[in-house]
């Protein structure tokens, strides 16, 4: 019944449409799954190509979708002929465009469009505030610390947990700290901007990532959101407040975890501190030492025959090295450098390394920086010799 009404209210509003009786058709054949029909009506266009889509992720023009829904109209019968009513519309589809089009698609996508872009939103937002969640944060914040670093740019991270959230469900009940997360996310969301964002990474912590920010505009940022807060209901009449942590790149240098851990112990000083505070990660120390001897090194890609001399590194330390060439090298590429190692009568020692961040210099200048895969000992105690 529920089909029926749907497929009357589309010939309705298509009357004065060509090609009525293939739409009927059309949508008799898609009833079986009626959200199917749902989906263009009655927000979106009513037309074949519309009706195609929710099945196949491809877009066709009204002419092509009218003339593929002819042919598949066709495939069905003759399927329904020797199937009986194991036929139905994804079969009628797949195999149509799997055995018997012209423009054959390699994967046709047999569920319906807007049902997999609403399973993949929900899987990237939290449901109570509407944010983004952990997984959506870790992604996220991997991208942009790898843009930044790229382009030596600054990012900051604040995690930012509501002050005794335990004591207010214990005292107001769930239902009031659930009203408590959704008004703190609303109140984040609009004081962003665009291109900030925000999560909810677990309970009652929620993360903001600020691309191109230091830990100085990201301290006067958390104040805004405190003084905001401090403002509304409920958090002015109950007295709620939250602490919050910064971590900074490329004050804490590492990689995105190190500034979630950097972040993190800042939160806790703050807790520490009396609550309702603000306090920076201090500079993370290198994990390696830099050594400020440039060394001389050979290196190539994928080929030893392609080697290319004479270049110069800075930065050296256990860890990586800086140089610049004039070849142009993706990040993620794996080198291999030759090292000469004086202490043992200029012997050759190969090292592995990877590319993790490429800057251009010039028209045909570029600085990269490399993570050494494996290094020797005996590189090591050649570094620390030359100090």
């Amino acid at each position: 019944m529920y089909q029926e009404k749907v497929i009357r209210i589309f010939l309705k509003v298509m009357k004065n449409e060509k090609n009525t009786k293939l739409l009927k058709q059309v949508l008799e054949l898609i009833g079986n799954t009626h959200s199917s029909v749902c989906n263009v009506f009655p927000g979106s266009k009513l037309n074949f190509s519309s009706l195609l889509e929710n099945y196949v992720h491809f877009d066709f023009s009204e002419e092509e979708a009218e003339n593929h829904w002819k042919n598949i109209i066709e495939r069905y019968q003759k399927l329904k002929e020797k199937l009986g009513n194991e036929a139905n519309a994804h079969l009628a589809i797949v195999d149509y465009f799997t055995n018997f089009s012209k423009q054959t698609l390699d994967q046709p996508m047999l569920i319906e469009v807007h049902v997999f872009r609403q399973t993949e939103q929900a899987a990237m937002i939290d449901s109570l505030t509407g944010l983004f969640n952990r997984r959506y944060m870790d992604i996220i914040l991997k991208k942009e610390f790898n843009r930044c670093t790229r382009y030596d740019k600054n990012l900051s991270i604040c995690i930012i947990d509501i002050d005794d959230f335990k004591k207010v469900n214990d005292t107001f009940g769930h239902q009031f700290g659930d009203d408590v997360l959704q008004e703190l996310a609303n109140a984040l969301k609009n004081v962003l901007r665009e291109e900030d964002i925000v999560c909810r990474y677990g309970g009652e912590e929620f993360l903001l990532i600020l691309p191109e920010t230091d830990n100085n505009g990201a301290f006067i940022l958390c104040e805004r959101i405190r003084k905001n807060i401090s403002t509304i209901y409920p958090f002015k009449e109950k007295k709620i407040t939250f602490s919050a942590g910064i971590a900074s790149f490329p004050a804490c240098v590492g990689d995105p975890q190190t500034l979630i851990r950097c972040a993190d112990r800042a939160l806790y000083e703050a807790k520490l501190s009396g609550k309702n505070k603000t306090a920076y990660a201090p500079e993370e120390r290198r994990k390696f030492n830099r050594f400020p001897q440039e060394w001389k090194l050979d290196m190539y890609v994928k080929n030893p025959r392609n080697l290319i001399t004479g270049i110069k590194t800075k930065n050296v330390s256990f860890g990586g090295l800086h140089f610049e060439c004039n070849e142009n090298y993706p990040v993620d590429t794996n080198l291999f450098l030759h090292f000469i190692n004086p202490a043992d009568s200029n012997k050759i020692i190969e090292v592995k390394a990877r590319i993790t961040w490429a800057k251009k210099l010039g028209e045909i200048k570029f600085n990269y920086g490399v993570t050494f895969i494996n290094l020797p000992e005996v590189l090591k105690e050649a570094f620390s010799t030359e100090i």
